[in-house]
């Protein structure tokens, strides 16, 4: 087979994926798609356009065709960086550049031998970049990524001795250039490996899509049930002796029902989605927030004491309550009720340190809602509540202890 028909293959090749790409991003409308699918649109015209030297302009075979490769090349990158959801960076336009700045210049310009050189020097660029992109990531994808860059890297040396040989043998054509094996046929072996490999990237990214959806609340984006189990398996195994306690927060939105009657479902979800956004930042990566169901929500964290914990659900109390929730032609105000329970981590059991937070729940409810209780193993305590200082305590509140006054002093300090 000669390099032409080899190019026109490769072209037709490159057209047929452009097509399937552009047809995955009409129905997920990930970018990554769209840029992968222009990329090996213009990428197959560039090629085309190699193969048509002698039958069209050399202005268009040459300096058009590879301007038009490169920036493919720069698509390639572009959709990469989407792929991680990362921005898209000026650097994806390397390639391209090298290869136009090169083209202004007469010696490299009028020279077969030297356009090699140049063409070469500009794939290795964009190689680089790409191989760069793929290993940074130690994501689950990480041994596929490797593969995927290996692949490229055997392209980089490919179009590297390519180079060299180029400037050794200073060929005038493509049928007396002794490289150009060298360089369509590993180039076509990394066209379809790097297919292959960037198949079953896509493939691990959508069984991740699919754990993340079956561990996710579909409303509110946080945990589920499922997620916050799976999480505090997770919990209970981390080797933390500063926070040696497993702490379950459980949340339950006041009068919700009401909401719905008064206001209509929408601002009820509105209301969910809202305190899911004040759980997830009132954590701060400390630990993990769920959606347990319904009104109902949970979260799961290590803490040094019982004081951690009830400033933590303090906190997230106060936040939702001083927060006015704008649904449509509504404003809403809302209160949560919490029920702390804690376990020492080696010695948690899930069920019982649910079945606990749901009694404390129960004694802040019973205690006028709006508080936060704690399950103490004999009885469930209410938290002195700071926006509640001077107002007669519950019968149930905590004594005044040390524990008891740091709390409060916390609870101050996140006030302010």
């Amino acid at each position: 087979m000669d390099i032409v028909t080899g190019l026109m293959i490769w072209a037709a090749e490159a057209t047929t994926l452009a097509v399937l790409l552009w047809s995955r991003w009409f129905y997920e409308r990930e970018d990554f798609y769209l840029s992968w699918g222009s990329g090996f649109a213009l990428h197959g015209m560039g090629v085309a356009l190699l193969a048509l030297r002698g039958s069209i302009p050399d202005f268009v075979s040459i300096q058009i065709a590879n301007t038009t490769v490169f920036v493919a090349v720069g698509l390639w990158i572009a959709g990469l960086l989407q792929f991680d959801r990362k921005p898209v960076q000026g650097f994806v336009a390397i390639p391209a550049l090298i290869w136009i700045a090169g083209m202004f210049l007469d010696p490299v310009r009028e020279s077969f031998a030297n356009r090699v050189v140049l063409y070469n020097c500009a794939a290795m660029a964009g190689y680089a970049i790409m191989i760069g992109i793929l290993v940074r990531d130690n994501g689950p994808s990480r041994v596929t990524r490797r593969f995927m860059a290996g692949f490229i890297s055997v392209q980089f040396i490919a179009n590297g001795a390519s180079a060299i040989l180029a400037t050794v043998n200073q060929p005038t054509s493509f049928a007396t250039a002794p490289n150009a094996a060298l360089l369509f046929f590993p180039a076509a072996f990394c066209f379809v490996a790097g297919i292959m490999s960037g198949a079953k990237l896509l493939t691990e990214r959508s069984e991740e899509k699919l754990k993340a959806l079956a561990v996710t609340d579909p409303l509110t984006g946080v945990l589920n049930r499922r997620g916050l189990i799976d999480e505090f398996h997770g919990l209970r195994e981390l080797e933390k002796a500063e926070k040696p306690l497993i702490a379950l927060l459980h949340f339950d939105l006041d009068s919700f029902k009401q909401i719905n009657d008064r206001c209509g479902h929408q601002a009820g979800d509105a209301v969910l989605i809202a305190f899911s956004q004040v759980g997830q930042t009132s954590l701060r990566g400390r630990g993990f927030f769920g959606r347990m169901g319904g009104e109902e929500f949970a979260s799961i964290l290590r803490v040094a004491d019982m004081v951690e914990a009830a400033s933590i659900a303090e906190a997230i109390r106060l936040t939702l309550k001083r927060q006015i929730i704008v649904t449509g032609e509504h404003r809403i105000k809302v209160t949560v009720s919490a029920g702390i329970a804690l376990a020492v981590a080696q010695d948690a059991n899930l069920d019982l340190l649910l079945s606990a937070a749901d009694k404390a729940l129960y004694s802040a409810k019973e205690s006028g809602r709006d508080r936060t209780a704690i399950d103490t193993g004999v009885e469930a305590s209410i938290v002195p509540a700071v926006d509640r200082q001077g107002e007669d305590e519950a019968p149930a509140d905590l004594r005044a202890n040390r524990q008891v006054a740091a709390l409060k002093r916390l609870a101050t300090l996140g006030k302010r």
